[in-house]
């Protein structure tokens, strides 16, 4: 398959960094995203500044929060933050979405508008369970990875670095109504309805991954819990999946304040 890099169109007004008052936008929603960068890095599942997230704004379906391109994620703040149309143009924010986002969260979003937020990372247990033979992630192997039971979906082909919207709508495809797709020879796509809960389940998927790879290191083999926990865990909507989010932020508050400008 051939591929070709997308050209986004940028209005005047938007190549100076100007805000426009007729942009949906909150900035308390533009905090959130640029957090949800800080405490990936944080945490060790970025790329520098590859990979991609999108918060497409529930009130407002025709506006997406996209990550900014060639911006290493620990200096993504509120302030530099790209806004897209819903036809990939950029209405707002300097510079340029990485070329693979849009070809990818633009058919995810459209698929699946209950997923406000769509994230995209090459972290590295998540990673090195899609490059494996098998490439299958064990539901039941712990209560982290009890959570995502019923909820993981496979991309099983990889043609290349992604920049053309038929890609991602074949990914979109393969994610269907579930929440995690993990992407062979690639890495994992995580979809779901707020900022805060797409950063705790990406997190403890990551974690439900390492522990996987450690369990399984060696030929053992995983002793899996009884299908019926794992539901009961998946079914868990607890307040502390927000409340992590909520404190991961009060740690940006005290080492790197600066994302909320």
């Amino acid at each position: 398959m051939t591929h070709h890099a997308s050209e986004l169109s940028v209005p005047t007004s938007s190549r100076n960094g100007a805000k426009s008052p007729d942009l949906p936008t909150t900035w308390e929603e533009r905090v959130d995203f640029a957090a949800l960068h800080r405490l990936v890095v944080l945490e060790g599942l970025h790329e520098g500044s590859w990979n991609h997230f999108s918060y497409q704004l529930p009130d407002n379906p025709e506006y997406t929060l996209v990550t900014p391109g060639q911006t290493h994620w620990s200096q993504v703040r509120a302030g530099n933050v790209l806004v897209l149309d819903s036809a990939g143009n950029i209405v707002q924010g300097d510079g340029r979405p990485n070329p693979s986002a849009w070809a990818i969260h633009g058919p995810v979003h459209r698929a699946r508008p209950d997923a406000c937020c769509v994230v995209h990372t090459h972290m590295p247990y998540a990673t090195a369970i899609a490059l494996r033979a098998d490439g299958r992630f064990n539901e039941r192997a712990d209560q982290n990875a009890a959570g995502f039971y019923k909820k993981v979906a496979y991309f099983d082909e990889y043609d290349g670095v992604v920049t053309e919207s038929e890609d991602g709508e074949r990914m979109a495809e393969a994610l269907g109504r579930r929440s995690v797709l993990f992407m062979q020879n690639h890495g994992v796509l995580l979809v779901d309805r707020t900022i805060g809960l797409a950063f705790t389940r990406l997190y403890s998927l990551e974690r439900a991954c390492m522990v996987q790879v450690l369990a399984e290191s060696g030929g053992h083999k995983i002793r899996a819990m009884p299908k019926a926990v794992a539901k009961a865990v998946a079914a868990c909507e607890g307040e502390d999946l927000v409340a992590h989010f909520e404190a991961m932020k009060r740690v940006l508050d005290v080492r790197e304040p600066d994302y909320k400008t």
